[in-house]
């Protein structure tokens, strides 16, 4: 067996990392632990939305398990602001998560992260909850691709953009994140044999899938240093494929960022588009915005987000499309009466209609 180069065992680390805070999922650790790494990851943000707001607080394996993090439980945490308020979070059932109450973030105000845990006190830097000037257009654009096995072009989906008007004054940084909802009428399945599902059952009601934005091509990034009290123009977001003749809906996510967000976000990027080759430098550790006050010297990794957010809907018509990529519909159970199936929430499905669906 060859052995493995220590620079790209420490990219695989800092690339679980990465994808553990684009996701806010904590994967089940079920090894045995005999000498966990003293530093913690830390990623919740505050926004002007309601809450609740989560903070979830993990231990990162090292390079001897195989588990991804593992969640740190009977933390201490708490948010205030510099009105004097102060809200002590809730621990979930998740490992690591913990859920504020009645907390609601107002536009002006400056939030700081409090955290006692392992025998030991840490905080965020104070950070202010900045206004966000609304969307004032999604749109999408068709793009044409080529095909290598017939040697020409043919649509290769949709690029979806947004336009928004930058305040006058500098120093202001924006990142976009975005849903994806599809409605669907499959809610079950049943597999024969296992593992090959054969058969399929309607859903009782109306029923959604999501798809979410995660990987370094999802951290859209902008600051206003070119642009400064203009108009951004195309800012792309994302492109949706050709798949099936139907219509997808987009919620849009515009935040106004501390510039220590931007930069962190930024590195994140970098970081998870790092190939990991022999000759690539190896990965520093991104950037936060938390330190511990009782152990200076210990990195902590993550980042406490305030921002300003707004929302858009945008609904993407692929009726039309000249050909489609969809799967085949599995046929209902031969014989007998056919129930349905109810929408199970989920982080990736829902029977609730999104705010901008429109149908």
């Amino acid at each position: 067996m060859k052995p493995v180069l220590p620079h790209i065992k420490r990219f695989e680390r800092y690339l679980s990392w990465g994808l553990m805070i684009l996701s806010g999922c904590v994967t089940p650790y079920e090894a045995e632990i005999h000498d966990p790494p003293a530093s913690i990851v830390v990623q919740g943000r505050i926004t002007n939305l309601p809450g609740p707001y989560s903070i979830k607080i993990v231990v990162p394996a090292s390079n001897a398990y195989k588990g991804l993090s593992f969640g740190v439980e009977k933390a201490k945490v708490y948010i205030t602001d510099n009105e004097g308020n102060h809200e002590d979070l809730v621990e979930q059932k998740e490992p690591g998560l913990y859920q504020t109450t009645t907390l609601q973030g107002v536009t002006g105000r400056v939030y700081q992260l409090h955290i006692e845990a392992k025998g030991k006190k840490y905080e965020s830097k104070p950070e202010l909850l900045r206004s966000v000037n609304p969307i004032e257009r999604v749109y999408d654009e068709t793009f044409r691709s080529f095909e290598p096995l017939t040697g020409r072009e043919r649509l290769g989906g949709w690029k979806v953009y947004v336009d928004t008007k930058d305040p006058s004054e500098s120093g202001n940084y924006y990142r976009w994140n975005w849903i994806r909802y599809k409605l669907t009428d499959v809610c079950a399945t049943i597999d024969v044999p296992p593992g090959n599902p054969a058969f399929r059952f309607p859903c009782c009601g109306y029923c959604w899938d999501i798809l979410r934005c995660l990987g370094p091509d999802c951290i859209s990034l902008r600051s206003d240093a070119l642009i400064n009290g203009n108009t951004i123009n195309r800012q792309l977001i994302t492109e949706v494929p050709v798949e099936c003749l139907d219509r997808v809906y987009l919620e849009v996510e515009q935040q106004s960022i501390s510039r220590d967000a931007y930069v962190y976000w930024k590195a994140t990027r970098q970081m998870l588009q790092n190939t990991g080759g022999v000759f690539d430098s190896a990965p520093t550790a991104v950037p936060g915005n938390i330190v511990c006050t009782t152990d200076p010297d210990e990195q902590v990794f993550g980042l406490f987000e305030v921002a300003g957010i707004t929302r858009k809907g945008h609904l993407v018509d692929r009726t039309q499309a000249e050909y489609s990529n969809c799967p085949p519909i599995l046929p209902l159970p031969a014989g007998g009466v056919v129930g349905c199936a109810p929408c199970e929430e989920s982080r990736y499905r829902t029977a609730k209609a999104p705010d901008f669906w429109e149908f």
